[in-house]
C-alpha cells in the first residue's frame, strides 16, 4: 500500500478505491487488512505479513461498480454482490420470502449491500482506528463499527454498537461471515472451538453430513461413509460437498483454524452472551449450481445471534431471533488475529492464543 507519510507502525488511509468501490487500509507490522466502506464495510483482505498469508477467500465473482442485475433474483442480491471475504449480516440471515414487520429481507439482510460513512477516529504510529456507521433502509437500526488495530499487535479489534431506533420492540439475526480460503484453506486445516453439540441444516444435495440436531461434538455421521467422522478436519476440494452446521453449547466464545502445513492459524474470540451461535459454512466445491457452480473452495466459521438460517421471522417464531426492546442498545466487541501454532486450545478477546491442544 502506497501512502505518502508514515512508513512504520501503524498506518490507515481511507483515499483508494478498488474496481470503483471505496477502499480503507489499515496496516501495521503484523497484519495488513482491507476494508470496502462503499459495499457493507466488507473486509476483502486480512494478511498475516509475517508468512503473507491472505485468510480471508476470495469469490469467483469479481468486484465491479457500477452493476446491475439482469434480473432481481427472489433470494434478493446477496450473492450477486458475493465477493468474498468477510460481511457483517443484519438483519436477518438466510434466505425466506415470509415478511418480517411488513419487511422482505432477502438472503442474509440489507447491510452486507449498503454503503457506510468512514471516518479515522485515530492514526498515529501506536494505534488507527477506523469508525464505519450507517442506518438500514427497511428496519429502524443504526449500527456503529470501530476497527483498530495496535502496533505490533497481529490482531484486529472491533467494537460495535446497535441501536434500536423504533418506539417497539424489533427482531434480528446478527452475525458475522467471515469466508477462509486457498491458498491458505486445505486439508491440513483443524478447527478448534469449545463446542458441546452440532446440528447439521437440510441445506444442499451434496451436503457430507447426516442431517439432525444434537450430535455430540465433533463427531457425525458421514452421509458417505456411514460412520461418525470429525468435523473439525477440513476436506479437500475433491471430497465436492457442501454443508451448514450449527455449533453451540458454546463453554466461551472463540474459535481457531489452523493449517498444520503451514503453522500458521486464524482465530476469533467474541462475547458469547451476544452470539451464542458458531455456524459453519463447509463449501467443499460442493455448491455445483447457481451461484458457484463448483468453484468455490471454502469454509466459514460465523458468530451468529440466531438459528436456523432461514429468515428472521422464523427466527423470531422459533425463540432463537435476538429481540431488541424499544430504543434498546447492544454494545459488543470481536477480535480477529492472526497467529503461529500447530495447536491451540482458546483465544482471548485481548488477542492473546494459548497455544497446545
Amino acid at each position: 500500500m502506497f501512502v505518502h507519510g508514515r512508513k512504520s507502525g501503524c498506518r490507515i488511509t481511507l483515499d483508494y478505491t478498488y474496481r470503483g468501490l471505496p477502499v480503507a487500509y489499515l496496516e501495521n507490522d503484523a497484519l495488513a487488512v482491507g476494508v470496502l466502506t462503499g459495499k457493507g464495510g466488507d473486509i476483502i483482505e486480512l494478511t498475516y505479513k509475517p508468512r503473507d498469508v491472505d485468510f480471508l477467500w476470495h469469490s469467483p465473482i469479481e468486484p465491479r461498480s457500477p452493476f446491475v442485475s439482469t434480473v432481481p433474483q427472489a433470494e434478493g442480491a446477496f450473492h450477486d454482490y458475493y465477493f468474498g471475504g468477510w460481511q457483517e449480516v443484519l438483519p436477518s440471515a438466510g434466505w425466506s420470502d415470509e415478511p418480517y414487520q411488513g419487511a422482505q429481507q432477502g438472503l442474509h439482510g440489507e447491510l452486507a449491500l449498503l454503503p457506510l460513512n468512514a471516518r479515522v477516529l485515530e492514526d498515529s504510529a501506536g494505534e488507527v482506528v477506523l469508525e464505519l456507521s450507517t442506518r438500514l433502509y427497511r428496519s429502524p437500526l443504526s449500527l456503529v463499527r470501530r476497527m483498530s488495530l495496535r502496533d505490533n499487535v497481529p490482531a484486529l479489534f472491533i467494537d460495535e454498537t446497535l441501536r434500536n431506533e423504533a418506539d417497539q420492540e424489533f427482531a434480528v439475526m446478527w452475525g458475522h461471515h467471515p469466508a477462509v480460503g486457498a491458498p491458505f484453506l486445505d486439508e491440513s486445516c483443524v478447527v478448534s472451538a469449545p463446542a458441546s453439540r452440532v446440528d447439521v441444516l437440510d441445506f444442499h444435495p451434496n451436503g457430507l453430513w447426516e442431517r439432525g440436531e444434537g450430535f455430540a461434538y465433533p463427531l457425525v455421521p458421514s452421509r458417505r461413509s456411514g460412520e461418525p467422522e470429525d468435523i473439525r478436519r477440513v476436506r479437500p476440494p475433491g471430497t465436492r460437498s457442501a454443508d451448514v452446521l450449527r455449533l453451540t453449547g458454546l463453554a466461551a466464545g472463540w474459535y481457531g483454524l489452523t493449517s498444520q502445513r503451514l503453522g500458521v492459524g486464524l482465530g476469533m474470540a467474541w462475547d458469547a452472551q451476544v452470539f451464542p451461535e458458531l455456524w459453519m459454512w463447509q463449501g467443499y466445491r460442493g455448491h455445483d449450481d447457481y451461484p458457484w457452480f463448483g468453484r468455490a473452495y471454502n469454509l466459514a466459521l460465523e458468530p451468529h445471534t440466531s438459528w436456523p438460517p432461514s429468515g428472521v421471522a422464523n427466527a423470531a417464531r422459533n425463540g432463537t431471533a435476538r429481540v431488541l426492546g424499544p430504543g434498546e442498545v447492544v454494545e459488543t466487541s470481536l477480535v480477529a488475529v492472526g497467529y503461529e501454532a500447530e495447536s491451540i486450545s482458546a483465544v482471548h478477546p485481548d488477542g492473546s492464543v494459548e497455544k497446545g491442544s
